[in-house]
Parts: structure tokens; C-alpha cells; sequence
């Protein structure tokens, strides 16, 4: 579904950004969720506010990661992957047209078409809808009793990174939400 030979992006798309954003210097935690996240997830049909707070956690740990931790290639605050964008096209939503509209619809109508991987750097929205996709597409059993430490597990577990450990997600999540449980829905 994504071409492997990307054109050069023009002057009006903005260049993907391969290093880790903060995205905490521009919003609070309870802004992104309430204003970035839950109405991706709701749009896509996703009414799971565990999902939420796994989404917010995967967010806030992956653009804290240390360098080490994250793949070279990853871009975006989710730090996600060319080949892992790809492999969610072709593998997954290729079998789910209804739903590949939907993520499409994310999408910037010309610059994704030049260069859909620079999506994920500059499109919260859609990286967001991707970032829900690679945990969706492995089945998880996510439901309201998942804790904070059960979803640090689950983000350790089932979220590509390289050697993130549930304490990270953890010590993320609390520095930016300055609490021990998740943000109230």
C-alpha cells in the first residue's frame, strides 16, 4: 500500500523530524489526551479508555526514550518506523479497507501521497491512529481494570522499542501527569 520509493517532499510538506519531540513544552498531558487522542480513537470507533491511557503512556514514554532506546529510523513522537508504517499498510490494513480509509482520512490529502512515513512526524492524529494499530493488530486484552503498571507491562511487552523497560513508562507517565494513576476520563 506504501510505496518503498518515496519522492522528495516539496517545499509546502513538512520534512519528517527523526528526533524526539516533547510534546509536554507544547501541551499538558490531560490536553493531548482530551484534544489529540480520544477523538482519533473515537473517529476510528474505539470507545476504551484503558486504550487511551495506553496511548497517552506510549507517547509520553517514547519521545523521553533515550537515543539508545529508540530504532535509529523512528520518527515522530511514537517513534515509528518506516518499515513498522509499512508493514501496518500491507499486512493489516490492506485486509480492513474500511478501516484504511478511516486511518487514511488522517492523512494530509498531497503530502501523504508524496511521502506518507513524514505522517508520522508532523500528524499527531495519524500517528496516533498508527500507534493504536500496532497494538490493536496483536489482539491485546485491554479493558478498564488494566492499572497504570499493568499498562506500563503491556507497552513493554507488545510496543517496538529497543530495551524500554516498564519503569520507563512509568517514570514518564508520572513527571508528566505528576500522579500515580491515569488521567481522569
Amino acid at each position: 500500500m506504501i510505496a518503498n520509493s518515496i519522492a522528495p517532499v516539496p517545499q509546502d510538506c513538512i520534512a519528517q523530524d527523526l528526533f524526539p519531540l516533547n510534546l509536554l513544552a507544547l501541551s499538558a498531558a490531560d490536553n493531548l489526551l482530551e484534544n489529540i487522542l480520544r477523538p482519533t480513537l473515537t473517529y476510528l470507533g474505539v470507545s476504551c479508555i484503558a486504550m487511551e491511557q495506553l496511548l497517552l503512556g506510549t507517547l509520553l514514554t517514547t519521545s523521553r526514550l533515550p537515543a539508545l532506546q529508540r530504532n535509529t529510523q523512528a520518527i515522530g513522537p511514537y517513534a515509528i518506523t518506516p518499515e513498522q508504517h509499512t508493514d501496518i499498510w500491507d499486512s493489516h490494513l490492506a485486509l480492513q479497507p474500511e478501516l484504511a480509509s478511516k486511518v487514511r482520512g488522517l492523512a494530509s490529502q498531497h503530502c501523504f501521497l508524496l511521502n506518507p512515513h513524514a505522517e508520522l512526524g508532523y500528524n499527531l492524529a495519524y500517528a496516533t491512529a498508527i500507534a493504536w494499530l500496532i497494538y490493536e493488530r496483536q489482539h491485546l486484552s485491554i479493558s478498564i481494570e488494566n492499572d497504570l503498571p499493568s499498562l506500563a507491562r503491556i507497552w513493554e511487552r507488545s510496543y517496538p522499542h529497543k530495551g524500554g523497560r516498564a519503569q520507563d513508562f512509568l517514570r514518564a507517565w508520572r513527571s508528566a501527569c505528576n500522579t500515580k494513576s491515569p488521567v481522569s476520563a
